[in-house]
């Protein structure tokens, strides 16, 4: 909205399902309004989020999981404006209710924020601390890892804070960098877990040590992060950025399928007026997860084992020409190293994939 204290105004439903009965629905809502001061405005974003669903069974029984909260947020939000410093000082407040347990409970988190223009737009600092109550849902844990089971404990995220600080700016006038610290503290984070083989139980698709569940910690995370852009002109983009992190865990033997260290490059190209190309490699550094097997004597009784995934590297490149303003061709190829690497325990990906194709673009 123009011109309103009513700034937007965001509404989703979504009904997320499978083939063994598991259903989830979801609604949020969100709004955003500035609250006129004496000296500016209070800038406030109101949020409401309703997650309800339920599974037919438990991993290890006949037991019918339900689940599901509503949360209401408030987040108010200040700025304040000196010559080259900007600081926005606020805070998010939330409202859960847990209907299936039947209780409530309050969360506070810092969202603070600033930017120190050193020198121009050659060198910007800038950090804050922010922290949210961060709602997870079958049907992100499904998109995330589409091996998981239909047999999951869902619980939110308590994200405490995560406080940064970096430096970013242009090195030419077609060069821009970024170098970012990070230190997040999350209690019931969701870690992807391989589930138990099971031996004396009815096949049923998933109990193979062929999904995964979720299991929760608390996990602190120290990450630093460096990226680098460039666009020589419309025709030309490169980005290149990598991140490395290391974790420290309440309960958990490791952090399981969570990396020590991610890189990307990025590069599209537009050759001529017909021809273009581009590129897309990334490398994912070694992760953990923790297999285990119901006892070949003792049902109750399971061996476990914890395995190293090694790290990866796939690299993805494309080709077209366009031949008029509706007709293009163009070809694909994916993981041109033909690299045979796990992206999930016991989950091996395709090797090289070639794709070609043509598209046409209609003019109504």
């Amino acid at each position: 909205f123009d011109d309103r204290i009513i700034n937007d105004g965001r509404m989703r439903f979504r009904r997320f399902a499978d083939d063994f009965d598991s259903g989830e629905n979801r609604f949020t809502f969100s709004t955003n309004v500035d609250i006129p001061l004496n000296d500016g405005d209070l800038n406030t974003t109101f949020k409401f989020d309703y997650l309800g669903g339920s599974f037919e069974q438990s991993y290890f029984g006949s037991d019918k999981i339900e689940y599901g909260n509503f949360q209401i947020g408030v987040i108010p939000s200040y700025q304040i404006l000196e010559d080259d410093l900007t600081v926005n000082l606020g805070v998010s407040a939330y409202y859960m209710k847990d209907n299936e347990a039947s209780k409530n409970k309050f969360y506070i988190f810092p969202k603070v924020t600033a930017s120190y223009r050193l020198v121009d737009e050659i060198l910007i600092s800038y950090g804050g601390i922010e922290g949210d109550l961060i709602q997870n849902s079958y049907y992100d844990f499904a998109t995330k890892n589409p091996f998981v089971s239909p047999t999951l404990f869902i619980m939110p995220t308590d994200q405490q804070y995560n406080a940064y600080v970096g430096l970013k700016g242009k090195l030419s006038n077609n060069m821009s960098y970024n170098i970012r610290g990070n230190y997040i503290a999350e209690n019931n984070k969701a870690l992807f877990k391989n589930n138990t083989q099971r031996n004396y139980s009815p096949e049923n698709g998933y109990n193979q040590g062929n999904s995964f569940g979720v299991v929760y910690d608390d996990v602190n995370t120290f990450s630093l992060f460096g990226e680098i852009n460039v666009d020589v002109n419309r025709n030309f983009n490169l980005g290149i950025k990598a991140e490395y992190f290391t974790y420290t865990i309440e309960d958990q033997e490791k952090a399981w399928n969570l990396p020590d260290f991610e890189a990307s490059l990025f590069m599209d190209f537009q050759i001529d007026k017909h021809w273009f190309a581009g590129a897309n490699l990334f490398y994912v550094g070694e992760r953990f997860d923790q297999g285990s097997l119901e006892g070949a004597l003792d049902p109750e009784a399971d061996l476990t084992f914890t395995m190293a995934l090694e790290s990866y590297f796939d690299a993805n490149v494309h080709l077209g020409y366009r031949i008029n303003d509706q007709w293009s061709v163009y070809a694909k190829a994916n993981n041109i190293a033909n690299q045979d690497y796990k992206r999930w325990m016991n989950f091996q990906v395709q090797g090289l994939q070639f794709l070609a194709g043509t598209t046409y673009k209609f003019d109504f």
